[in-house]
């Protein structure tokens, strides 16, 4: 459109010097050039290679000044308020500076050519300062897109971020009880070879068992990694309530028989609810795994209290026999972030999250959700 302005002005009104309508094309033509991706990283040097070029010609018509500018004065100033704007959004600032300043100057100067005679001492200096406005608002426009550019980048960083904190918080709440399942049953199958190979041999089917659900909870987190990255991927429901009476089976089946589950609730719960309440009984039950005697009993409950939905896992080892026996998996170098990744989830929920000793020995994981 500005050159076709630009060629439509020279037709119509007497030519004006090379040395004003060759530097208006060609910051024109830059104009359109840094469209393209390709021409960007360049994008500081071409606009400081016109900011010369037009001061350069400037200076030198000034000093035989003919015809007036004209159109094409104000085509080449859009151009060079363009190239300012996006030098400032795009360029990397050590470059930008330079640049943006070689293309100010020329800006000011361009006021030069819009009337015949040119102006002189302090009306030039007046005509330039207020030519530079342009100037000016070029370079507010161009920080405040860089901006919002920033922000929209950080944005998106952050939402990667959090996401991927939801995949490896997955990978903990479910693959890691799986997995110290696996480990239990290994345990197990050991001390059975000899003594018993068929409780042995339903050792190791456990293990399978646990196995194949650890690789599908893998598989289900390199889908949602590959749809965090772009690609199409199938949804998957999480687990919620109905799956708990399967999960306390397969945990009573390994080394704690005496587990007892209620789940109560009158009306319907919210999926995002059901599934932190599958994800804290799993992390419970992991650190039951972990930490308490071989035999404790463990108590799980899903009630409603006064309108409130209310989960409780509760191991019933006392303190003594805590101590006196050690842990049979193998304690982490570092803590781990299955409790405050749950404390995270239901305070999101609007809800609260303890866990400690309770009064009479053991230890209580408890979550109320509104």
């Amino acid at each position: 459109m500005a050159a076709g302005a630009l060629a439509l002005a020279l037709v119509l009104r007497p030519l004006p010097s090379a040395l004003v309508v060759v530097p208006a094309m060609l910051t024109a033509a830059a104009m359109w050039l840094v469209r393209w991706p390709r021409a960007r990283p360049h994008l500081a040097a071409i606009t400081a290679a016109t900011g010369v070029t037009g001061a350069a010609c400037t200076l030198a018509w000034l000093a035989d000044p003919g015809t007036a500018g004209g159109p094409s004065t104000y085509v080449h100033t859009v151009a060079v308020l363009t190239l300012i704007t996006l030098t400032v959004r795009w360029a990397a600032i050590r470059q930008a500076v330079p640049a943006v300043g070689a293309a100010a100057i020329s800006e000011a100067l361009l006021a030069l050519q819009i009337t015949q005679p040119p102006p002189s001492g302090l009306d030039a200096v007046a005509l330039t300062l207020f030519w530079s406005i342009g100037t000016a608002g070029a370079i507010g426009l161009g920080a405040y897109l860089r901006t919002l550019d920033r922000r929209r980048v950080e944005a998106v960083r952050q939402a990667r971020r959090t996401q991927r904190l939801q995949l490896a918080r997955d990978l903990h709440d479910f693959v890691a009880h799986d997995v110290s399942a696996m480990v239990l049953q290994a345990q197990a199958a050991q001390i059975l070879l000899e003594r018993d190979p068929s409780e042995a041999a339903a050792a190791l089917r456990a293990i399978e068992e646990d196995g194949a659900r650890a690789l599908a909870s893998m598989d289900r987190t390199v889908r949602m990694l590959r749809e965090l990255e772009g690609e199409r991927a199938s949804a998957e429901p999480l687990p919620g309530l109905d799956d708990l009476p399967e999960l306390v089976r397969r945990f009573a089946d390994a080394g704690f028989p005496d587990t007892e589950m209620r789940v109560e609730p009158s009306g319907p719960v919210p999926r995002e609810v059901a599934t932190t309440i599958y994800r804290i009984v799993v992390e419970a039950l992991t650190n039951v795994r972990k930490h308490a005697p071989a035999g404790s009993s463990v108590a799980i409950q899903v009630s409603d209290e006064t309108g409130a939905v209310v989960v409780t896992v509760a191991d019933h080892a006392h303190d003594h026999a805590r101590d006196q026996t050690p842990p049979r998996l193998p304690a982490a170098e570092r803590a781990g972030v299955g409790l405050t990744g749950l404390t995270e989830r239901v305070q999101a929920l609007g809800g609260e999250f303890t866990a400690g000793r309770a009064a009479g020995g053991g230890w209580v994981v408890k979550a109320v959700f509104p």
